[in-house]
């Protein structure tokens, strides 16, 4: 984290040193900016992988933006990670699990970008909130945390608002529970499922690893796993010159600047402020997807939103813990 603490500290040095209030408006924005690029993947990822958009004649396949993505963000955190601890330095143990978060982001992304084939940008920004409770299950589970029971209300309420309102409703309006809408819910699902794991190993990892040299190997290691299932399944490499835009836009600012953002935001105001504004993300998420999707935002998303909202703040320090 030592270059992203350079960067902050810069920043902090522009103003007067005793100007908190100066520095929390900084760093308010900067973890809104991060909430904003994040909050577009669903968007532009929608254009891109559903044909029925129109964006170009042929949608790109998931496992192909995959690939194109961790290229983009592997030469975006390269720079950054300029004169950190070499890969060669790096124990068996800890190369295996960096190379692992390179596998687990491919799974995440592609899944998530498979999910959007059937459901809507709205039901994923929704959805995949649920990364949070995933985190936490393996944190009990693996890492030996442990729940206060005042913890389990607000994750009650983040379950509610992410997992069980939308499902419901979604099995309501399309009939039976393996209709295509419910399935791409459940592949959004999951995908958080393999973003939760991610996360995770990044936890372990990076008390060993420096963030940016995490950030580019693991971006790296996951193009030689998406060849090999581009591969196996026999799926053809087909990029358009018109899906570039959107896939660099993708690579560069949801990627790799939100990531960097929200971790500037850590250092100059602190993990559970950031973690609120952050939070924000689902809200500008559904925004987005009715203004430039224009799919319809109901009461139940509206209400879904307030749920999971209050679920965070609720649970926010616990939540900071695992950010920081």
């Amino acid at each position: 984290m030592s270059l992203f603490s350079d960067y902050s500290q810069k920043i902090k040095n522009s103003f007067h040193s005793d100007s908190k209030r100066t520095t929390f408006w900084v760093g308010s924005i900067i973890a809104l900016l991060a909430a904003i690029f994040a909050s577009t993947i669903n968007v532009v990822g929608k254009i891109l992988v559903d044909p029925s958009y129109g964006y170009v004649e042929d949608a790109i396949h998931p496992l192909n933006l995959a690939i194109l993505l961790g290229l983009i963000s592997g030469l975006f955190f390269t720079p950054l990670a300029k004169g950190k601890q070499s890969p060669k330095k790096f124990g068996k143990k800890t190369l295996f699990f960096v190379l692992m978060l390179g596998v687990t982001d491919v799974l995440a992304i592609t899944t998530n970008f498979f999910g959007l084939n059937y459901t809507t940008a709205v039901n994923a920004t929704i959805l995949i909130n649920t990364e949070l409770l995933f985190v936490m299950i393996i944190a009990i589970t693996v890492f030996r945390e442990r729940i206060k029971k005042r913890e389990t209300f607000p994750l009650s309420l983040i379950a509610l608002g992410a997992i069980i309102l939308p499902i419901i409703v979604d099995i309501s309006k399309n009939g039976t529970f393996v209709s295509g809408f419910v399935f791409g819910d459940l592949m959004i699902i999951l995908a958080a499922a393999f973003f939760a794991l991610d996360i995770s190993i990044a936890r372990h990892v990076s008390k060993l690893v420096p963030a940016t040299r995490i950030s580019q190997i693991s971006a790296f290691a996951g193009i030689p796993f998406a060849l090999f299932l581009v591969w196996f399944f026999q799926i053809p490499f087909d990029i358009s010159f018109e899906q570039l835009p959107a896939i660099v836009y993708m690579g560069i600012f949801v990627s790799g600047l939100s990531y960097f953002f929200f971790v500037i935001a850590l250092k100059l105001i602190g993990a559970i402020r950031t973690v609120l504004i952050y939070s924000t993300t689902t809200v500008f998420g559904i925004v987005f997807s009715g203004i430039f999707l224009g799919e319809e935002i109901t009461f139940t998303n509206v209400f879904s939103v307030i749920v999971i909202t209050t679920g965070i703040v609720l649970l926010r320090r616990k939540i900071a813990k695992f950010e920081e």
